[in-house]
């Protein structure tokens, strides 16, 4: 059988199929010559079909367009590697910044920033940005706080550059990391948009500008009295102001009264140092520990009771143990850690003590340690006990009180004493005086297993001597800085004048804030002539001179003067008529953190300093 030709049709395969097999009678070709010829061309296979056209695949169509994206994105590729670095990029702004990598708190530092523009086309509009963190201040005034520092710069040519020189002091805790964010944004000549480079500077704060220590027994008893002493210091080399303590008490603290949590201590000049005690009882259970935590910073005002910046920390941890042998010491009748006491004012002081064991203590023994500049030694007297002058030393044992001995569980006992500070040129040549008291009491124990333990028990009192302030108010007529009129001695209903001398003085602490005061009675006026210098002023609604004087440095004596006018009535003749009440200084003692005063006698006309004073000169004549 023929085999169908590849182009054949269907149509065309069948026909061959069917007439391939089929037996052709032979013909003669006289009658059917014809037939065959026309037999013949009908069966004729026809000329085969046109081949279709091929069909191009989705897949070709992929790859083509994916060679057509190489290509070009090759192209791109070149032209960035080779024509690219002409474009303007962030990448070609560089930031440098010169600077200490440790800084002292509190010190004003300079920084150098460096902006240079490696891009090929000038840069314009160029801004500096530098965002402060909080607490910065200005370098050459630490009151005034600052947020940035902001500067707009020249136009950068193409390789161009400028420096900038920002200072400013940081404050922040000791070893602390500060971190500056820095911006720079510009813009092109042909371009709206605004292109920004950022940087960041880092440094250590080396030193706190303030420093904290904190000094308080390692070791109290459940429920007893327990007194932290906080020492503020200034490492600034400038004046720091609205410094304060703030104190975080722990679980099972109470506070005594005035006990914080917040201790404003103002300002504190360089290498000033205040002290801050804090006293209450600590409760818990044996073993257990409390920790005490002290910040130190500036408020953000002298009204805020919030830090605007924070200097320093200092965390104390106090383990509460069984209450032992108990000590108390009580000086003017006053249990307070510290007291305040006038320049050769006598001290009482009153030890009392308890065995809070639930067994005997043997061999009990109390010593009060005595030291401190303003401690007059000869002046210690002891009851039921003896004074050891060799080391200023009070002690009460078994041979001075029978019952420590042997002291039952519960039992107490007492002592008493009293001391006297030194007085005169011997205390006025010293400066910021006290006398310290550290009370340490021992014994033995029988414990459980019959092995003696010692047991002990300390606590500190400090006496702190303020500072004596003094006024001295006198009038005169013929001498002073004031002529003065009218007739001598004072003639009724005429009016004459004199003129007012003060002196103030101060002994051994700085006195801030001090003013003296006094009045003028209503037939007495001032007449406007004062030392104005010196700080004198008179308000007429209350017919008060005061006289401002500031600190009073220790030993220090001021001196002021005013005038005033007396006009006595028919009624004051015969008298001596007061020319000013009585007059009043007062001020702040910075040392004992109270205030102290002192008043002046009222002068009359009775000009007894006055060289040409003469007794007849005194009364109003009749």
């Amino acid at each position: 059988m023929p085999l169908p030709e590849p182009n054949d049709s269907p149509l065309d395969t069948l026909q061959k199929k069917l007439y391939a097999n089929a037996a052709v009678p032979a013909l003669h070709e006289s009658g059917f010559s014809s037939m065959r010829k026309d037999t013949a061309e009908h069966w004729k296979a026809p000329p085969p079909p046109a081949p279709p056209k091929p069909k191009v695949s989705g897949a070709a169509i992929f790859l083509g367009v994916a060679a057509t994206f190489f290509v070009i994105a090759g192209g791109v590729t070149a032209f960035v590697l080779f024509l690219g670095g002409r474009s303007v990029s962030t990448d070609n702004v560089d930031i440098s910044i010169e600077g200490p990598t440790t800084v002292a708190g509190g010190e004003g530092i300079p920084l150098l920033v460096t902006v240079k523009n490696a891009n090929p086309v000038a840069v314009t509009n160029v801004s500096l940005t530098l965002q402060y963190p909080d607490g910065t201040t200005e370098a050459d005034d630490t009151s005034k706080a600052l947020t940035h520092y902001t500067e707009a710069l020249d136009d950068l040519p193409a390789g161009g550059s400028v420096r900038k020189t920002a200072r400013a002091a940081f404050f922040g805790k000791e070893n602390q990391k500060i971190s500056i964010p820095i911006t720079v944004e510009y813009r092109t000549g042909n371009s709206n948009a605004v292109f920004v480079k950022k940087a960041q500077y880092e440094f250590t704060i080396s030193t706190s500008p303030v420093g904290l220590t904190v000094t308080a027994l390692s070791e109290v008893a459940s429920g007893q009295p327990v007194t932290l002493s906080v020492l503020v210091r200034s490492n600034a080399s400038a004046s720091l102001e609205n410094v304060a303590v703030r104190a975080e008490y722990p679980f099972g603290f109470s506070a005594a009264s005035a006990g914080g949590p917040l201790f404003p201590i103002g300002t504190l000049a360089p290498g000033e140092e205040r002290e801050i005690r804090v006293t209450g009882t600590l409760s818990g259970q044996d073993g257990e520990e409390r920790v005490f935590r002290f910040t130190a910073g500036a408020l953000k005002s002298t009204s805020s009771k919030d830090f605007g910046i924070s200097y320093t920390a200092n965390d104390t941890t106090v383990t509460i143990a069984k209450p032992f042998f108990t000590v108390a010491l009580g000086l003017n009748r006053d249990d307070a850690p510290s007291i305040v006491a006038r320049a050769g004012e006598p001290i009482a002081g009153l030890l009392t003590w308890t065995n809070a064991l639930p067994v005997a203590i043997q061999d009990g023994a109390i010593s009060v340690q005595l030291s401190g500049d303003a401690l007059d030694a000869g002046s210690v007297d002891v009851t039921n006990g003896f004074y050891r002058s060799s080391d200023k030393t009070i002690r009460y044992d078994r041979d001075t009180v029978a019952g420590l001995g042997s002291l039952k569980s519960g039992d107490t006992g007492n002592g008493s004493f009293t001391l006297v500070s030194k007085t005169g040129s011997a205390m006025n040549q010293l400066r910021n005086p006290s006398i310290a008291l550290s009370v340490s009491v021992s014994g033995r124990r029988v414990g459980q297993n019959n092995v003696p333990e010692s047991v002990s028990s300390t606590l500190t009192r400090t006496i702190k001597i303020q500072s004596d302030l003094s006024l001295t108010m006198r009038a005169v007529r013929t001498t002073g800085p004031f002529t003065n009129t009218g007739p001598w001695p004072a003639i009724a209903d005429q009016e004459t004048t004199y003129t007012v001398l003060l002196t103030a003085g101060n002994t051994v602490n700085t006195v801030a804030n001090t003013a003296a005061k006094m009045k003028l009675p209503s037939y007495v006026r001032f007449t406007g002539q004062g030392n104005t210098q010196g700080g004198v002023t008179y308000n007429e609604a209350t017919r008060e001179v005061t006289w401002n004087l500031g600190d009073v440095q220790p030993g220090a004596s001021r001196e002021a003067a005013f005038q005033i006018a007396l006009l006595p009535s028919v009624s004051q003749k015969g008298t001596s008529p007061t020319l000013v009440s009585d007059g009043i200084i007062s001020g702040f003692d910075r040392f004992v953190q109270k205030q102290v005063d002192a008043t002046a006698p009222s002068i009359d006309t009775e000009l007894k300093t006055d060289p040409a004073y003469q007794s007849s000169n005194g009364v109003v004549a009749p």
